[in-house]
């Protein structure tokens, strides 16, 4: 009851019912509202001519509106048509158009644009300039020979994300929220210059408070301590005071795209990412966000599986760039990044190739990068492959890529969920089951719960652990990020990983097929996924 009323009185229940109120305000024009209103009156007999003047007004505004969301709709069509891009992405809004022209116009101008508003865009142009000479281009030809078939993958990360790959790094891998939070927490407070903190979901609890009393005494001691979170990802989460909160104590804490709903952008290019950095010295990164059910220490879902890495060495460099990246977009400056990016890093031998890179909408990068990353791994495998995602709506380019994966003879291994977080959307995942399973690759459900880590292993020798999921969510609008690995030492942790969560999962039949009914929804749900 207590929650109840607590979300009535929060800043999200009047987000939510500020939603509606312009969903409906935006539908009644596209039904005809001024007719509604004719019929409504003409049933209970109403024929005082107030009200006949106000319906005559009412069908003026009405066409009014119209004839702008049809002018509105041409122009659209047009852009939609004319945009270098998937058609996947275009069909839908031309259907859409033709059918409701007002709420198709209205939802366009809040979801289409897949960019950054021109003020961030400049923001972008001068942080680029800055980290240009920082391009790891040292030793490239010899770097390119020892990294075989998997160069084409960490070339493309380089000349799409524009950072460099790192020999000689250590990695460390966390299988489970237990295993990551304490290690995370000392390396707090082993601080003595600067902490870096970039999370989608912040939310209050055990691993938060202890993390903000840690963060406190640090930015007493003189530590640069910055940290930035995603607005919409910790709506109800966190108090909407945290920043100011937070910078009496000298923390620079930013609210990442201000979550304002009317007419407003911000439902794209959230900040999904997740990434730590202590000093030189350490980073981390991958799905886990700063909230108890990640470490399960309160249960949701069942049993939460999620993993991290960190990183000792230059690679760390890549993830400080990522960070100031967005930290500059949220504070809205850029500042002077050679003090961060210029150190001497120690090198650890024999530890393989290491790439962090970050993924992001239009103006930070033109390429759809998590989407092409996911390819190449796949393309990369001539034996096996394990994949580890919460969700499955993907591209199409991202199914035929599995499929093509599978049939020509690679043993693809799909993990998901035995316990969605979403409902529909795990219902719309399911949806995907038969193509694949007709193409070969093997799908398990984590029957301990909900496993939400984004995890891939290519021939026990490329992988990749981040944020990124297989969806238009991640693949599209937000800011992503993840690490690529070459023979590192803890591809072994990983395979060993795979293998056991396969142990604890129950495997989809051959034969699985969704009802009709499931089917049409989610047939209809899979037609909208791409506008959103």
């Amino acid at each position: 009851m207590k929650k109840f009323l607590r979300f009535f009185s929060s800043g999200l229940f009047f987000i939510v019912l500020a939603l509606a109120i312009e969903v409906l305000i935006v539908l009644f024009f596209d039904f005809n509202g001024d007719q509604l209103l004719s019929t409504i009156l003409a049933l209970n007999n109403v024929n005082n001519p107030d009200f006949t003047l106000v319906i005559g007004i009412l069908e003026i505004v009405f066409g009014v509106i119209r004839f702008i969301a049809t002018i509105f709709a041409i122009v659209i069509f047009f852009k939609v048509i004319n945009k270098f891009e998937d058609p996947e992405f275009k069909i839908p809004w031309l259907i859409f158009l033709f059918i409701f022209p007002v709420v198709t116009v209205t939802f366009f101008i809040i979801f289409a644009d897949h960019g950054l508003p021109k003020k961030e865009k400049k923001l972008m142009d001068e942080y680029y300039k800055q980290i240009s000479p920082f391009f790891y281009e040292h030793d490239k030809e010899i770097r390119l020979r020892e990294l075989g078939n998997a160069a084409g993958a960490f070339e493309y990360i380089n000349n799409t994300a524009h950072v460099g790959y790192h020999k000689n790094n250590r990695v460390t891998y966390y299988k489970t929220g237990e295993e990551f939070f304490p290690a995370f927490i000392e390396g707090l407070k082993e601080a003595k210059k600067f902490i870096f903190i970039e999370f989608f979901i912040v939310t209050d609890g055990t691993y938060w408070g202890e993390v903000q009393e840690i963060l406190k005494q640090k930015a007493q001691e003189g530590v640069d301590v910055r940290v930035i979170y995603d607005d919409l990802g910790c709506l109800g989460t966190i108090s909407s005071r945290t920043p100011k909160k937070l910078r009496k104590f000298g923390i620079k804490c930013y609210k990442f795209h201000p979550f304002r709903p009317l007419l407003s952008a911000v439902f794209n290019n959230r900040d999904h990412r997740k990434i730590v950095v202590i000093d030189h010295q350490m980073a981390f990164t991958g799905g886990i966000n700063l909230a108890d059910e990640y470490g399960n220490l309160i249960e949701r879902f069942g049993y939460w599986k999620d993993t991290m890495v960190k990183i000792e060495g230059s690679a760390i460099g890549n993830l400080i760039s990522t960070f100031m990246a967005n930290y500059a977009i949220a504070c809205k400056k850029v500042e002077d990044l050679s003090k961060f990016l210029e150190h001497d890093y120690k090198e650890y031998e024999d530890e393989g190739f290491v790439m962090p890179f970050g993924d992001g909408p239009g103006g930070i990068d033109d390429a759809l990068i998590g989407e092409q990353n996911y390819i190449n791994l796949l393309n990369y495998a001539k034996k096996e492959v394990f994949i580890s995602t919460p969700y499955l709506i993907p591209t199409y380019s991202l199914v035929d890529a599995l499929r093509n994966a599978a049939m020509r003879g690679v043993k693809v291994h799909l993990i998901l969920p035995g316990i969605p977080d979403k409902k529909m959307v795990y219902k719309v995942a399911k949806s995907h089951f038969k193509p694949l399973l007709k193409a070969g690759v093997n799908i398990y459900l984590y029957t301990p719960g909900f496993n939400h880590m984004k995890t891939m292993l290519s021939d026990d020798a490329l992988a990749f652990v981040g944020t990124i999921n297989y969806d238009f969510r991640s693949l599209v609008h937000h800011f992503e990020c993840g690490t690529l690995l070459y023979k590192t030492p803890c591809l072994q942790d990983i395979k060993e990983d795979f293998l056991e969560m396969i142990e604890k999962s129950e495997k989809v039949p051959e034969n699985f097929k969704l009802g009709v009914w499931s089917r049409i929804v989610c047939g209809i749900v899979k037609l909208i996924a791409p506008l959103l």
